[in-house]
């Protein structure tokens, strides 16, 4: 497949809406707590609000993502647009936190609509053999909303209160109404240039049998390998929530980082993992899917496990560079090894289901966590064969690092990579 096959008008369409979504997203980011609590929501109350949204999106996201495969990605792209739209709106004028709470929630809806389904369209738009590339460039201008979103939104933020002239509550309302902007900006752009690639219309143009959901088309090695996947999504998923919101806690309190601080270590290693995750998709279509994986989980997970023994903040943001870079190397190479295994007449389906396990485990891992951080911050622990003490802050960073790590080994041993020569349709199947 040529270059520009690969980088289609479509395919581009495709990624810079989702930076588009992600940017618009992560806007209220850098001061959502403080528009909670302006509108009467206590402070403690506040993980609720990221809870709800998570939970609307992983209960939904299997059932959206099979909706796009009987009625379309396009349109289901576009619908979850359109409600990002209407509820950025209603974000802005939401007059109490219970209402804000009630918003947040049919926003994870919106969201569950638009990015198993959008990644799914990518993946049926792409050559077999270029994959990790296309997901490489995809999630790299999805990363880029994520880290540009906040500055964004505060900077919105700021320029409402001081160059409007408004109110800090006012001032907290603004963005939103850019969020809904953003919104409408990629539905135009999607309606414009995006190719539909399910859908009744599109089978029967190719020719193809349509099945009911039940008869799914794997193979008895590839279902197997989908369901080691499951669990180690959701295992990661996990991992990953279980130190997001301690980071934070760990530099403040270990290091006396100060919000600046944590904000420029973490935009560092945002942005220098992202820069990898281009060259990692292409990597896994030269190396393979699981050597990629290796590299990079393991070193994220090696990373989490060092990260409580270092002794300044130079130290602690030279090892969350490495973990961000690990991160983003093994991203690609994990998604296009489940399009690998995934049939096209079921991809939306799966995917948004490989979305809300991942996001089943950070709701778990976001609300336990900070509570282990807590329980176990002024307690040291000492090895007396090694003569090592550890800080009982790690204990989070070493739980996470051991999660991730049995994680990545179940997935070496159990999930069967197909071989290049082999991406293709198979004629024997099996029921999921």
């Amino acid at each position: 497949m040529r270059r520009s096959e690969i980088y289609s008008a479509s395919v581009i369409v495709l990624s810079l809406t989702s930076l588009i979504e992600n940017l618009a997203g992560a806007l209220p980011a850098s001061y959502f707590p403080y528009y909670a609590t302006s509108l009467g929501a206590e402070v403690w109350f506040i993980g609720v609000f990221m809870a709800a949204f998570m939970a609307t999106s992983a209960t939904l996201s299997s059932p959206l993502g099979s909706l796009s495969d009987r009625v379309g990605r396009k349109k289901l792209i576009q619908a979850g647009l359109l409600a990002d739209v209407f509820l950025g709106t209603l974000t802005g004028f939401a007059p109490n936190w219970h209402m804000l709470l009630v918003l947040r929630a049919l926003n994870g809806i919106a969201t569950a609509a638009v990015r198993p389904a959008a990644e799914a369209s990518l993946i049926d738009q792409v050559s077999k053999r270029r994959r990790g590339e296309a997901l490489g460039f995809f999630l790299t201008l999805t990363m880029v909303g994520w880290f540009v979103g906040p500055v964004f939104g505060g900077t919105v933020q700021f320029m409402s209160e001081s160059v409007l002239g408004l109110s800090l509550e006012e001032s907290y309302r603004i963005p939103f109404f850019v969020d809904s902007l953003l919104s409408l900006i990629a539905i135009g752009l999607v309606a414009w240039k995006v190719e539909e690639t399910r859908g009744e219309r599109v089978v029967s143009k190719r020719g193809e049998v349509t099945e009911e959901d039940d008869d799914v088309e794997l193979t008895r090695r590839s279902l197997r390998s989908i369901r080691v996947l499951y669990v180690t999504t959701m295992t990661n998923g996990f991992a990953v929530g279980f130190i997001a919101p301690v980071g934070v806690l760990f530099l403040g309190e270990i290091f006396g980082a100060i919000p600046f601080q944590i904000g420029i270590i973490l935009s560092v290693s945002g942005l220098v993992g992202i820069l990898c995750n281009f060259f990692a998709g292409k990597l896994a279509d030269r190396w393979g899917r699981k050597p990629v994986i290796a590299i990079g989980s393991l070193s994220s997970r090696v990373g989490s496990i060092i990260l409580p023994f270092t002794s300044d903040l130079w130290q602690a943001t030279g090892i969350m560079v490495l973990r961000s870079l690990g991160i983003n190397v093994s991203m690609p190479a994990g998604r296009a090894l489940r399009a690998d295994l995934v049939p096209e007449k079921v991809r939306g389906k799966l995917f948004g289901r490989f979305n809300a396990l991942f996001d089943a485990g950070m709701i778990a891992g976001v609300l336990i966590g900070p509570w282990l951080f807590d329980a176990f911050r002024l307690q040291k622990f000492v090895i007396k064969p090694l003569n090592l003490t550890v800080r009982g802050v790690g204990t989070p960073f070493f739980i996470s690092g051991a999660m991730g790590i049995i994680a990545l080994t179940i997935l070496l041993i159990f999930v069967k990579e197909p071989k290049k020569e082999t991406l293709k349709p198979k004629n024997r199947y099996t029921r999921a």
